[in-house]
């Protein structure tokens, strides 16, 4: 409340003096006595002049209040033009600053009316003081006596309008004290405007402007900015126009230089650099790992993609990364590297190099420096307890090699922990360096004779080391159990569970081709022969008995996994070639005409191998063949040259005209939706709960006893008295109910259908039975710890690394300049969190760390190398083969000779 001002005191006095004179002059409701009772009618006054004399000065008296009050009221009307005249100045300013401001609207408004109120009743007491002074003038020339009791009652009307004027003033005031007080506030209000406003003003002109360098240096936040356009797929040359652009039409105004292209690189380079620290600090972290790899060929040279699945923290800005319990399991991009080919030592080689390399960038760090930590090489393999990868042999031989590696590893490990025990003596470790010979040196290093003579002194006393801890390795190494062992070198190989399925697929149905050769042929024919065009033409036009036409007859193909003649028919994986959208169109038309079916009808991909996809296509023939037929014979007709159709599709007839071949697919189709598709899914799963290799023990033991008791009773997958729990290997209803309605139809039609359905499941037990040893009782999934069971998680499917492969080609083919390393450094970045990693345990040090080591590595140079070497091997090959064919005809030439000469 503002400090009362002085013209506020000098009123507040006023009107207590004319409170105190109006109460101490207001005798008109004292009891009548002797001194003021009026005179008596008929009665002389007595003394009549000093009896008038009172009255005259009491009206005097009266006459100088009530000037009084007027000079009062002047200054009450002088202080309000004033007061008038400070709120228009403040009432201008606060309109200036903050237009049209309601709340002080209102209080002017008030403020006005309360003006006007006071004017008026001003001016009705001037007008009143005007008639009461001309009544007092003519009362007082007419009759004194007469006037004494008029000016009495003139006087108490004057005393009762003073007080309603000073009762007046006092509501004038204050209405006045209460606007001032609004002012006051209003004020206040009026300065935290104008200072939230300036705030706000400033926090607006920072945002409003955007500076993408910091001392002419890039910030962490357009280096993030840059990684993230990238990676939706601006070109690095479009990337400073894209900002600007945005900027733009954002309103921002851009201070400062954009990056240039290969700064673009550079950046990109950055984040996956950042990565290799990421990824190292993780393995360093996880107590144990698990790698998934595999491998393809793209333009003619094999790319290698790597993950590894372990647990990491969230690098939340309030999360804390040292409770581990909040911790979750996450599968992490390593790379895609070209390789030299496929092989399983190439596998292994690769895999050292990329150790070899995150392990060097993590332990040079500023990172690893105030961690007080550093990585070698050999730590990988310590972490590391399992690989996930396909069932192909040069993936279990790189397992194999790296199992081997892993225990060697072990082996140095135990031997330098014994030497740096108290307890081994000296003259043992003296006796085991004289022990030591130029062969074991050269068995350590894989030297040759004359590369070992060729050592320094330093590195012989190096490899004499090595070989030291070894070999006292060994010992230790024997000294242990056998559990004690297994559970040091826990090293075991988790299949892809979706290429255990397709495996066993093939399993599966080379049990039931076996059926022709062993059984008659009049009891179980062959499925009709679907001869290519060039056999099919040698069959029709040689002689039965000639060479030629049996070789066509045995190159030949025949039953349900003649399905990719179907498949290229309708989905061809060249756009170009088969029937596409056509195919699609007419199917689905015509399953909701006939059945009422509203599903997407794309046949499956049998032409693009997938997993199921020759499951799902032999279960869409069994159902549909007669649409597939239909849809066929109408292509034929609608040709330009109507009737004769092409070779594909007069084996595609064929086939779905054969009883054999249909039953063929029924099998094929039964093991599908009984087996393949429930275990499928159960087995997929999504990237925020991924399911575990080795909780699904029970159902992988469970499967070849599934597919036994099929084996042994075909029937009940079409009895419809059958117990749920009996038909699928989750116990859960068919996926696909209207292929077992289909197939009830079909049976009549069959040909020995249960025999076929009986010979493929038990040719699938026996594929489940060789491509799960790691769930047998006994085996490595049963020998693992407590502990390592519960920290350790295997991907169910080799998904991660096939699918950044087909991503890696998908990426090419938009962007056929990028390589193998701009790729993997572009999505190491995005897929592993690296940005949150970045902002949470990254500083100033760790960046210019970074930015030095992109600009030294030079990818460049390490293509140039990859290109030598690979020009090297390709040549080496050449001439090996070349020798070989050489070696060969000269051996073919030798015999010829020799039986010429008998």
């Amino acid at each position: 409340m503002p400090p009362t001002s002085k013209r506020q005191k000098l009123a507040k006095n006023a009107r207590a003096h004319i409170h105190d004179s109006g109460s101490s002059s207001n005798t008109e409701n004292l009891p009548l006595t002797p001194s003021n009772s009026p005179p008596i009618r008929g009665r002389p006054p007595k003394n009549t002049k000093d009896r008038k004399k009172p009255v005259d000065e009491e009206l005097a008296e009266r006459n100088d209040h009530i000037t009084e009050l007027k000079v009062l009221i002047s200054d009450a009307d002088t202080d309000i033009l004033r007061l008038e005249t400070s709120l228009a100045t403040l009432q201008e300013a606060h309109d200036a600053l903050l237009g049209k401001n309601k709340t002080m609207n209102t209080t002017l408004s008030l403020k006005r009316k309360a003006e006007t109120s006071y004017s008026e009743e001003r001016t009705r007491a001037r007008k009143r003081i005007r008639r009461l002074e001309r009544d007092r003038d003519t009362k007082a020339q007419t009759n004194a006596a007469a006037a004494a009791p008029n000016a009495r009652l003139h006087a108490y009307e004057n005393d009762t309008h003073t007080t309603a004027l000073t009762n007046a003033l006092c509501r004038k005031q204050d209405l006045l004290n209460a606007t001032q007080k609004q002012l006051y506030a209003s004020e206040k209000r009026e300065k935290r405007a104008q200072l939230s406003y300036k705030t706000m003003k400033r926090a607006y002109d920072e945002l409003r402007v955007w500076k993408p360098t910091e001392s002419g240096e890039f910030t962490n936040v357009s280096r993030e900015l840059v990684r993230n356009l990238s990676y939706t797929g601006c070109a690095a040359g479009k990337v400073a126009f894209a900002i600007s652009s945005c900027a733009k039409a954002f309103g921002i105004e851009i201070r400062g230089r954009l990056m240039s292209a290969r700064t673009v690189g550079r950046v990109i380079d950055e984040g996956g650099k950042y990565g290799e620290l990421q990824i190292a600090r993780e393995i360093m972290e996880a107590e144990v790992f698990c790698e998934s790899s595999d491998g393809r060929t793209h333009y003619g040279l094999t790319i290698e993609g790597r993950h590894v699945t372990l647990r990491v923290p969230s690098y939340a800005p309030d999360a804390d990364n040292s409770d581990k319990s909040t911790w979750t399991t996450q599968t992490r991009f390593v790379e895609v590297v070209h390789a030299l080919d496929h092989t399983a030592q190439r596998q292994f080689n690769g895999t050292v190099e990329m150790a070899t390399q995150i392990a060097d960038t993590y332990s040079r760090s500023p990172l690893a420096a105030r961690e007080r930590r550093t990585m070698d090489k050999n730590h990988y393999w310590r972490k590391k307890l399992a690989e996930s990868k396909d069932h192909a042999a040069n993936g279990k031989k790189a397992f194999r090699i790296s199992a081997e590696h892993k225990k060697d590893i072990i082996i140095h490990d135990l031997g330098r922990v014994a030497m740096d025990e108290a307890d081994i003596s000296t003259s043992h470790i003296l006796t085991t360096i004289l022990s030591i010979t130029d062969e074991d040196l050269a068995a350590e290093g894989k030297l040759t004779a004359a590369q070992l003579s060729s050592l320094s002194t330093e590195a012989r006393s190096l490899l004499v080391e090595d070989v030291l801890e070894r070999k006292i390795g060994e010992d230790r190494f024997d000294a242990l159990t056998p559990a004690e062992q297994s559970n040091k070198c826990t090293h075991f190989f988790g299949g892809c569970c979706c290429h255990k399925d397709l495996n066993v697929v093939e399993y599966g149905y080379k049990s039931v081709q076996r059926i022709y050769s062993e059984l008659d042929n009049v009891q179980v024919p062959p499925p009709v022969l679907l001869a290519n065009k060039a056999n099919a033409a040698t069959i029709t036009e040689g002689s039965k008995d000639s060479a030629a036409v049996q070789n066509a007859i045995d190159s030949s193909t025949s039953g349900g996994i003649k399905l990719q003649l179907i498949g290229s028919l309708l989905r061809h994986k060249d756009g170009e070639r088969g029937y596409q959208d056509k195919a699609t169109i007419f199917i689905r038309r015509r399953k909701f005409e006939l059945y009422s079916l509203d599903e997407p009808s794309k046949f499956p991909d049998v032409s693009n191998t997938r997993y199921g996809c020759y499951t799902y296509a032999a279960a869409e023939i069994v159902c549909f063949h007669g649409i597939i037929q239909e849809l066929v014979t109408e292509v034929i007709n609608a040709k330009t040259k109507s009737g004769p159709e092409n070779h594909v599709e007069k084996n595609v007839l064929k086939g779905l005209n054969c009883a054999v071949t249909m039953t063929e697919l029924v099998a094929l189709a039964l093991y599908g939706v009984s087996v393949s598709w429930p275990y499928m899914a159960t087995v997929r799963s999504t990237k925020d709960r991924p399911v575990n290799l080795l909780s699904l023990t029970d159902l992988h033991r469970k499967l070849p006893l599934f597919c036994a008791h099929i084996a042994a009773n075909p029937h009940t997958l079409l009895d419809p008295t059958t117990l749920q729990d009996q038909l699928t290997i989750d116990g859960q209803p068919f996926l696909d109910e209207f292929l077992l309605v289909s197939i009830r139809q079909l049976q009549p039609y069959l040909r020995n259908p249960f025999l076929m359905i009986s010979r493929m499941f038990a040719g699938c037990e026996t594929g489940w039975i060789i491509f799960t040893p790691e769930f047998h009782i006994g085996r490595t999934i049963a020998r693992l710890t407590p502990e390592q069971l519960a920290t350790l998680h295997v991907p169910v499917t080799n998904d991660c690394s096939k699918g950044i492969l087909g991503t890696f080609k998908g990426h090419t083919k938009y962007r056929p300049n990028s390589t193998p390393h701009s790729f993997t450094n572009q999505t190491r970045t995005q897929r592993n969190n690296t940005e949150a990693f970045i902002k949470k345990c990254c500083d100033r040090k760790d960046k210019k760390y970074v930015m030095r080591e992109v600009r030294k590595d030079g990818m460049g140079q390490k293509r140039a190398k990859f290109q030598r070497e690979w020009a090297k091997l390709q040549r080496e090959k050449a001439e090996k083969a070349l020798k070989r064919r050489e070696a060969a005809a000269l051996k073919k030439k030798s015999r010829a000779s020799r039986l010429a000469a008998t």
